[in-house]
C-alpha cells in the first residue's frame, strides 16, 4: 500500500523559500584596488612631500659640490602640488572603503577622484617634462666636469626619463579613466552595488 504523505528529505529546501539575491562581487574588488592604489599614493606622495625641501641638499651630494640646476631648488608650487596629490589619494582611500561597504556615495567619490585625478596626473607629467627640458638646457651649458651634468647627458638618462614618463602616464591615467567609464557609464545607479546579506 502506497502513502501519499511521505516525509521530505532532511536537507530539502522548501519551494516557497525566497532566498535573497547574491550581491555582486565587483564593489569589493574595486574597493580593494582603490585602497591599494590610495595607500601607494599616500606613501609615495608623503615621502615626496617630506623630501622636497631637502632636494637641493640631496642633489648636491650627487653633484659633488658642483653647481646644480636652479629648477631643483625647493619651491612652494611643487610642495603645494604634492599636497594636492596626497588629498587625492586620501579621497580614493575613502571612496574604496565606502565602495566595499556598498555605500552609494562611494560611486560619487570615485567619480570626483577620477575628475580631479586626471588633470593632476597630466599636470604632474607636464612638471616632469619641464624639469627634464630645463635640466637638459642647463646641462648643455654646464661645466663638463660636473658629474650631475655628465649623468644627465648620458643616453641611459634620456631613455630612463622616457620610460619613467610613460610609466607615470599609464599608471596615473588608466585607473581614473576606468573609474570614469565604470561609474559614469556602466554602474550609474545606486542599486547596481547590491545589498550585502544580513547576518543573523
Amino acid at each position: 500500500m502506497s502513502t501519499t504523505n511521505e516525509p521530505s528529505p532532511p536537507n530539502a529546501v522548501p519551494q516557497y523559500l525566497d532566498l535573497p539575491p547574491t550581491p555582486p562581487v565587483w564593489p569589493k574588488v574595486i574597493g580593494i584596488i582603490s585602497i591599494v592604489f590610495a595607500s601607494l599614493g599616500l606613501v609615495c606622495g608623503g615621502c615626496g612631500l617630506i623630501v622636497t625641501p631637502f632636494m637641493g641638499q640631496l642633489m648636491g651630494s650627487a653633484a659633488e659640490g658642483h653647481e646644480l640646476p636652479p629648477i631643483y631648488q625647493p619651491n612652494i608650487g611643487n610642495m603645494a602640488y604634492a599636497a594636492l596629490g596626497l588629498l587625492s589619494a586620501l579621497l580614493l582611500l575613502i571612496a574604496g572603503a565606502l565602495t566595499i561597504s556598498r555605500k552609494p556615495v562611494g560611486r560619487m567619490l570615485h567619480l570626483v577622484y577620477a575628475i580631479v585625478g586626471i588633470p593632476l596626473t597630466i599636470g604632474g607629467l607636464y612638471i616632469q617634462w619641464k624639469l627634464q627640458r630645463e635640466t637638459a638646457a642647463w646641462a648643455a651649458q654646464a661645466d663638463p666636469a660636473n658629474p650631475f651634468a655628465q649623468q644627465f647627458n648620458s643616453p641611459q638618462a634620456g631613455f630612463g626619463n622616457m620610460i619613467g614618463m610613460a610609466f607615470g602616464a599609464v599608471f596615473g591615467l588608466s585607473y581614473p579613466l576606468f573609474l570614469l567609464v565604470w561609474f559614469g557609464l556602466v554602474k550609474r545607479k545606486a542599486s547596481d552595488m547590491g545589498t550585502a546579506p544580513e547576518v543573523l
